[in-house]
């Protein structure tokens, strides 16, 4: 007898299949801003306009000086990967930056070149934490540090903050979470900082460093707004601890967000650490953004410029 084909017999595994499930780490919240992005374009798309204030990139392009650059890069049609840790020429170049702007000495081998600031936290969350380590972030702050600690089995720790404090932490509040049972393992701060655009002072930042070294523990210094600061020179954490990790990128002062390529300094005994995870988790950061970020540092002058502007719509807000 031939088979009623309106009664087709179920797979044998289908059980399993409806049983599965996504991983816990995986159920994080949303970027928001990307989630608002989405419904922006989708709006773009139907014919509307559009002012967007909701994903946090220059108006401006990148530098001319990296565009050229890059098209020069694309005609020599060598593009394959990169060392782990980037390019040469662009680790001595970020040293260098050290150097000229704020008079600390880096050697070379210490910068990681990274596809865009968020592969650098990555990294260094991975290489500096275990699961279930504890992780101090200045609330409010940038959603996506909480999140990519979650996604990792890490604990973000909240430190309350408030106008008193300029929305920053204190030596004593890290502290006081230090001091606690559980303890933390590391803090991250952002400064300039992401919402509230405020900054430690010099003397409060030499505090924090001085304390997370006392204590052992881990200090994450995301300074991805240095040169965007407009009543004083941000201060870098490298001026106080050689201990510290610096996160920077070439997104925001270079305006150079889709091309997705960013840095950090390490402690020479963390460099290799850091490697061995680039090497599995990147290959390599994207080739021909690396010669584009080489070449926006020769240009300041439109750098300048760019920042003249947004100081104007500084003062208009």
């Amino acid at each position: 007898m031939g088979m009623d084909r309106g009664k087709q017999p179920r797979p044998a595994n289908a059980d399993h299949a409806l049983a599965r499930a996504t991983s816990r780490r995986s159920a994080i919240d949303s970027f928001i801003v990307m989630d608002v992005m989405n419904r922006a374009a989708a709006r773009e798309a139907a014919g509307h306009r559009v002012i967007h204030m909701e994903v946090g990139q220059p108006a401006t392009p990148a530098p001319l000086e990296a565009r050229e650059a890059a098209k020069r890069a694309i005609d020599a049609g060598a593009l394959g990967y990169t060392l782990a840790l980037g390019t040469e020429p662009l680790r001595e170049r970020i040293a260098r930056h050290y150097r000229e702007f704020y008079r600390i000495e880096i050697a070379p081998e210490r910068v990681v070149v990274t596809t865009g600031s968020s592969a650098s936290f990555v990294l260094a969350f991975l290489a500096l934490f275990d699961v279930g380590a504890r992780v101090a972030l200045p609330e409010p702050g940038y959603p996506c540090y909480r999140h990519i600690l979650s996604a990792l089995g890490q604990l973000p720790v909240s430190i309350e903050t408030n106008a008193q404090t300029r929305w920053m932490p204190t030596a004593q509040s890290i502290a006081a979470l230090a001091d606690t049972a559980a303890g933390i393992d590391g803090v991250l701060i952002a400064s300039p900082a992401n919402p509230t655009g405020t900054m430690l002072e010099p003397e409060r930042l030499a505090e924090i460093c001085q304390l997370c070294d006392e204590r052992g523990i881990w200090f994450i210094s995301d300074e991805i707004y240095h040169g965007l600061t407009y009543t004083g020179a941000a201060d870098t954490a490298l001026a106080h601890s050689d201990e510290a990790i610096v996160i920077n990128s070439f997104s925001k002062y270079f305006s150079m967000t889709g091309w997705r390529v960013g840095w950090m300094i390490v402690p020479e005994r963390l460099v290799r650490s850091v490697e061995r995870l680039a090497q599995n988790l990147y290959i390599a950061p994207p080739a021909i953004s690396q010669v584009a970020a080489l070449a926006a540092f020769d240009a300041r002058p439109e750098l300048h410029a760019n920042k003249a502007v947004y100081a104007r719509n500084r003062e208009l807000l």
